[in-house]
């Protein structure tokens, strides 16, 4: 065939030549697969050839969309209810634990421990009294904002947050077993202890 003649090709032969490329591998990623477009096909054929038998397959799919979504929405709730509650151990541990561990360590010298003791006592007796929410996997910075929202008298939260950074830049920091940092959270504890009654 002399290269100047043109052939001519019908419409039908240009779509079949042009799917049989589309169909070869070096093209999968780009198309969507096959499955979903066979399952498109047969929704639309069944829409037209058995409108009662397809509007009762989208019903059933709507009913158990909207059953998961209310399963995924319960099982959330139920998960944050867990996290905000107490653990169960923890309301068999004597309130007093917390205190009476820190004036050992501070009998022997350990100052630095008894302060974390005492804080822990401290935060004990604000979760107790329901003065302050916290999880466990909160951060530091988390309990200061919720120390800072407490419904706390202004004296007390002032000094309980600077005993905090101070306690934190001696336990982090200098590791100094100050006994100054201990008898400091020993007033705070006392003085909570006096003001706020465990429900």
């Amino acid at each position: 065939m002399p290269a100047n003649v043109a052939v001519s090709a019908t419409d039908e032969e240009i779509r079949a030549l042009a799917r049989r490329i589309l169909d070869g591998p070096e093209y999968a990623e780009w198309r969507p697969s096959r499955w979903f477009a066979d399952v498109m096909q047969w929704l639309a054929a069944l829409a037209d050839r058995s409108p009662a038998l397809y509007w009762t397959l989208v019903a059933g799919l709507l009913l158990v969309t909207i059953a998961l979504f209310v399963h995924v929405l319960w099982t959330v709730r139920v998960a944050l209810r867990a996290a905000g509650t107490r653990p169960p151990e923890s309301s068999a541990v004597s309130p007093r634990r917390f205190s009476q561990e820190a004036e050992a360590l501070a009998a022997a010298g350990h100052f630095l421990e008894a302060a974390r003791r005492l804080q822990l006592a401290v935060l004990d007796l604000l979760l107790r009294v329901r003065v302050l929410e916290l999880g466990r996997s909160d951060a530091n910075c988390e309990l200061r904002a919720r120390l800072r929202r407490a419904p706390l008298p202004d004296t007390e939260r002032t000094e309980l947050l600077a005993l905090i950074d101070r306690f934190e830049r001696a336990w982090f920091r200098d590791r100094d077993e100050d006994p100054a940092l201990y008898t400091a959270w020993r007033t705070l504890h006392d003085r909570l202890g006096g003001l706020l009654r465990p429900a």
